[in-house]
């Protein structure tokens, strides 16, 4: 019989699904690689810089604490608060001695050398500890009111930073500082008796800068409220605000971290790393290197392009055994078709020596010739791959027939279906007459006589069919060989339709689930087991 599916159009089949399956694979890899590999590049640059940064706050921070420290010394102390109360002549034993007491805590300060001027002012005095470098001889007490700044920041709750960076007012040639006043009560009372003004030093966050490393495309600023400051060659300049136009979601490691992408002041699109410090509205922030984003997104792609000519080989190999597995399936197909016995004139023969040898009285001659012909018959029709379990077993019995004869009654065989229902189900057709044929073969026919059970019932999902015989039995090694090299006797009935052809074809239909399995005892006999999924004829 021909088979209608030419081999070419299989093949030409497997390779048109398998390309397109590739290239959909392909392009959701580079989809899903590329928006997870560059939020994990963004993530990563940004987790880095931000403990980076997160050391620089911490310095920062530090010495922060340090000059609050001496904020509250001369807030609080008793001499202080008494110096207040009286407001001492400059030059006085009371002015003196508290001049001295701050001068003791100023120098025990380890942050005091980033405090060029701290002053003690009442209405008409005032104490003054200022750097050897940078003295002046302004009248604070008259002339700090009069600044802009004064009333703002005296009046505040908490330290206000909103003046930003300013000249000293009180020196010619002043520095860069940042002003903090804050109000020092009388001793016995809540009223404002004078106030401490202090001048804080750009140096502390220039000095906590200088020891970040950026890349040389990458910032770091100073955020005061109203103001933004860039540190560049060593000192802060400030610059005009930035353009937020998103956010990163969820980059940063602690939840006090805000990362944004911005627009900097040079008009770079970059992504900006902010941590608050300790002075009330103030941060400090890094910007992300893009030099680094964009080295290590071509290492991402390169990445990318591996994997991609990995899955590519992969799906060439795969298609090359799926090719090579539809070819061999074809080939047993093929065999299958070939073996078969369909000539009708030898089927009407039989039917003429069934009816001579009835005349005759001849019953075995007339029943083996009926056997004969029905399984010739089952043999011509049809070419489907499956049949119901039952024209299968209707097919064995008939082939059983005819060897019952041939070996002149030595040979037995039963058959047990737990389940009528089973024989509704589908098979591959002649899967089990290589298995009789083969207990016959190999079992019974060197012992001289014995006994066959074909038994089949429900097993786990699965149909369970199994040929045990009482034969001679075979090795281990034996068994093995027969369903991984196909090393048995040929079957006489089917041309190279043997066991291991048999399990090819089942592991084909129904995968890997299915198949043959042997277990054997030399000298007790064999069983082999065959195991489908439950499918009904209509699939």
């Amino acid at each position: 019989m021909k088979n209608d599916k030419h081999p070419s159009e299989s093949k030409n089949r497997i390779i048109v699904i398998t390309v397109t399956v590739l290239i959909v694979v392909c392009a959701a890899i580079i989809f899903v690689s590329y928006s997870v590999f560059q939020n994990y590049l963004e993530t990563s640059l940004i987790r880095s810089s931000e403990a980076s940064l997160r050391l620089v706050s911490d310095s920062i921070d530090s010495d922060l604490a340090n000059v609050y420290r001496l904020v509250r010394f001369c807030r609080t102390n008793p001499s202080i608060a008494d110096y207040i109360d009286s407001n001492p002549e400059p030059g006085s034993v009371r002015s003196v001695a508290t001049h001295n007491r701050i001068s003791e805590e100023f120098a025990g300060n380890s942050s005091s050398s980033y405090i060029p001027r701290l002053a003690v002012v009442t209405g008409e005095h005032f104490l003054q500890i200022v750097s050897t470098t940078y003295s002046s001889t302004a009248d604070l007490s008259a002339e700090l009111p009069a600044q802009d700044f004064f009333v703002k920041l005296l009046d505040a709750d908490d330290y206000d930073f909103s003046t930003g960076f300013i000249k000293d007012p009180f020196y010619r040639n002043g520095i860069q500082v940042l002003p903090i006043v804050r109000p020092i009560t009388y001793r016995f009372s809540s009223a404002t008796g004078g106030c401490l003004f202090m001048e804080l030093s750009s140096a502390l966050f220039t000095d906590a800068f200088k020891r970040y490393q950026t890349e040389e495309d990458s910032r770091i600023y100073l955020n005061l409220p109203g103001h933004c400051y860039c540190f560049e060659e060593g000192s802060l300049q400030e610059v005009a605000g930035f353009t937020v136009h998103g956010t990163v979601s969820e980059a940063a490691l602690l939840s006090d971290t805000m990362v944004q992408k911005v627009t900097d002041f040079r008009g770079v699109n970059t992504i900006l790393a902010t941590i608050p410090i300790d002075m009330n509205g103030c941060s400090i922030s890094v910007s992300i290197s893009l030099s680094r984003l964009h080295s290590q997104q071509l290492l991402m792609w390169l990445g990318i392009f591996s994997v991609l000519v990995m899955i590519t080989i992969a799906g060439i190999i795969f298609m090359r055994r799926r090719i090579a597995g539809e070819k061999e399936k074809n080939d047993l197909e093929y065999k299958m078709l070939q073996s078969q016995i369909n000539p009708h004139f030898i089927y009407n023969t039989l039917n003429s020596i069934k009816w001579m040898a009835t005349v005759q009285g001849s019953e075995g001659i007339a029943e083996m010739t009926t056997a004969l012909a029905k399984l010739l018959k089952s043999l011509s029709k049809g070419t489907s791959l499956k049949v119901p379990i039952r024209e299968e077993l209707s097919l064995l019995r008939d082939y059983c027939t005819i060897q019952s004869y041939r070996y002149g009654g030595t040979i037995g065989v039963d058959f047990r279906v737990d389940d009528p229902a089973i024989e509704d189900f589908s098979i591959v057709k002649f899967t089990l007459q290589p298995l009789v044929e083969n207990a016959i073969f190999h079992g019974i026919e060197p012992k001289g006589s014995g006994h066959i059970d074909v038994h089949l019932w429900f097993e786990d999902g699965l149909i369970r069919i199994d040929v045990t015989d009482d034969g001679v039995g075979m090795s281990p090694e034996k068994a093995a060989s027969i369903l991984t090299s196909g090393n048995e006797t040929k079957s006489e009935f089917f041309r190279e339709l043997g066991v291991y052809n048999v399990n090819r074809r089942l592991q084909f239909e129904y995968g890997d689930r299915a198949g043959i399995t042997i277990s054997s005892t030399e000298g007790s006999g064999t069983t082999m087991t065959v195991r489908i999924p439950a499918e009904n004829t209509g699939n």
